[in-house]
């Protein structure tokens, strides 16, 4: 459906929302929609979740997808109720932030129950790390889909359904899907459900694993003043959940006066809270909590953001960038103006917003005079709020690796569940080596076996329609590769064991890769930024870095079966997988190769 090469901004580019066989039902935490498109940021695979309710919305209104291509000469939403599907007129949405333009929509519509997904003025004016934002706060954020809506002139879509879900086998789905959500409420009082994403802030920051000051070090001296414990005292509202989540890490704040002061609202999750604040030494929770109000309304990817400000104030402090370039702003660290000032710029490309608006990768290349050298991604994808030096060796693969996107942390799991937080989510009868070695060993400890089957079970979330985060918990408090298996099974009447499942998770990693491969990734893209190659500077973890990554690749090329040098599934492995058709076509030119 999408040919090779083409321009992700151009109106060949797909704009694909889809749900899973499990979104929406009575699974625990099925409130899921995964946005997949060619992203204008990477140049690759471009794959963002959002939670809230769009996905279940979509299912009840008797879709499993839908997929967009072209681009319309005047700004227009799509409007889906019940299998009713019409483009409408968005002229008098165009310009509006994303909580304006949800508003009218529901209030128009008269459907307040419908879920609405729409971009903002970074969106409209073709941010490369624009995002796509549902249900007001929930964001799609990564990638750049919120530029691919606005190339399209597509404001919104407004889907609201009121059908239903039916299950193969009724009866045993129901009490799969009972014992699930038994298992998950455990964790509604404690970990994530009691202080949201953001409540993992001050071990981390103990542990020397909290990025700060662009990467430089993993320590916050002021990591207690915006962590999850001073956002409930201060700013909370109440807890939020996604659709049939018994978790409810949303957290619904408010600054109510001063000069930060912001309506209620969802957001301070943890990714925003550190790239925002921590990563420019902001250690006034009121001012992140303004940022990344601003970056929702506007329709900005937090991370992508923050991490680009970063770079920007390094690069100043480097005399790299001048205060004449930044239009008379001085660009200094622990700055709350300057990081909500370059937010503006940036939605509205205005000065030196236009070349931030790029992104890190673009914005270094342009920049030049050594800027690349701490220009922190991964493909062209921004790398978020962990770092591979301080929380663990597994995310140097992840982040090199970088499939399906790039840099991410999350995207198929948060693999550091193996040798940080010492938890096996069930999979040590599946094989994951146990017990975990150091999280700052390399080479000969299984960490390449052990990072393939963590994002065969990762992966498993997106390919089903539900959240990752009822994956990544002990055994006994998570959704486990059994209990998936239950699930799935009585749902859709197919019998589908652990192993099987696996296979299918299998399959669609090595078809992303292959996704990639056909867009020039090989193993000469899988590689680090330098500064995850340079000893952190102080804190607990002062000294570590990333020694060999070319050895850590290996054991993880060996494992998934693909092949050494160049990085691409071996042609056996396609074929065992049914994917010999795409076996051809990335292994075409490059004969005799895939047997070394």
């Amino acid at each position: 459906m999408l040919e090779a090469g083409i321009d992700p901004l151009s109106p060949d580019n797909l704009l694909i929302a889809a749900t899973g066989p499990l979104t929406g039902t009575l699974c625990p935490s099925s409130g899921s929609v995964e946005f997949c498109f060619k992203s204008p940021l990477t140049g690759i695979f471009g794959e963002s979740r959002a939670g809230g309710s769009f996905g279940p919305r979509l299912k009840f209104a008797g879709y499993d997808l839908i997929v967009v291509r072209g681009r319309s000469e005047k700004p227009v939403y799509l409007h889906i109720r019940d299998r009713y599907a019409e483009l409408r007129d968005a002229s008098h949405l165009w310009g509006k932030n994303v909580h304006e333009a949800t508003d009218i929509l529901l209030r128009d519509l008269a459907e307040p129950d419908a879920s609405v997904a729409c971009i903002g003025q970074a969106g409209e004016n073709l941010v490369r790390f624009a995002s796509i934002m549902v249900d007001y706060d929930r964001a799609a954020g990564r990638c750049g889909g919120g530029a691919v809506m606005g190339a399209k002139r597509l404001k919104a879509v407004v889907v609201d359904g009121h059908g239903e879900i039916s299950a193969a086998k009724p009866d045993e789905f129901f009490d799969a899907a009972l014992e699930a959500i038994n298992v998950v409420k455990a964790r509604a009082d404690k970990g994530m459900g009691r202080y949201g994403t953001l409540g993992g802030l001050i071990r981390l920051n103990e542990s020397g694993a909290l990025p700060t000051r662009n990467f430089k070090t993993c320590y916050f001296e002021e990591a207690e003043k915006v962590s999850g414990q001073t956002l409930s005292e201060k700013y909370l509202i109440k807890k939020r959940a996604c659709f049939g989540c018994p978790i409810g890490c949303g957290r619904y704040i408010q600054v109510p006066a001063g000069d930060y002061r912001t309506p209620p609202h969802e957001g301070a999750e943890y990714e925003t809270v550190d790239m925002l604040g921590v990563q420019s030494m902001i250690g006034d929770l009121e001012a992140i909590i303004k940022a990344g109000y601003l970056c929702n309304i506007y329709g900005l990817d937090t991370i992508s953001a923050g991490n680009v400000i970063a770079f920007a104030i390094e690069a100043y402090e480097r005399g790299i960038i001048t205060e004449e370039d930044a239009g008379g702003i001085r660009l200094r660290w622990g700055d709350p103006g300057v990081t909500l000032a370059l937010i503006e710029k940036i939605v509205k490309k205005e000065g030196i917003g236009r070349l931030l608006a790029e992104g890190v990768k673009r914005a270094s290349e342009k920049l030049g005079k050594g800027s690349e050298e701490f220009a922190c991604h991964g493909k062209g994808l921004e790398i978020p709020a962990h770092d591979p030096r301080g929380t663990s060796k597994s995310l140097a693969i992840q982040y090199a690796v970088g499939n399906p996107r790039g840099a991410c942390h999350i995207e198929p799991i948060w693999s550091p569940m193996w040798d940080f937080s010492k938890v096996d989510m069930g999979l040590r009868r599946y094989g994951l080596p146990w017990p975990p070695p150091s999280r700052f060993e390399e080479e000969g400890v299984g960490r390449g076996e052990a990072y393939r089957l963590l994002i065969l079970f990762g992966e498993l979330a997106g390919i089903l329609g539900i959240c990752r985060f009822p994956l990544q918990a002990a055994e006994g408090e998570n959704l486990d590769l059994d209990m998936l298996s239950r699930l799935t099974t009585t749902l859709t009447g197919l019998d589908l064991k652990p192993q099987d499942l696996l296979k299918i998770s299998e399959r669609v990693y090595n078809l992303k890769r292959c996704f990639n491969v056909r867009e020039g990734v090989d193993r000469r893209s899988d590689k680090l930024p330098r500064r995850m190659m340079e000893p952190i500077a102080s804190g607990p973890t002062k000294g570590i870095r990333v020694e060999n990554l070319d050895g850590m690749l290996d054991e993880f090329y060996d494992a998934m079966g693909w092949d050494r040098e160049t990085g691409i599934p071996r042609r056996e492995k396609l074929v065992e997988l049914g994917l010999g058709d795409v076996a051809e076509e990335v292994w075409r030119s490059r004969p005799s190769k895939q047997e070394k």
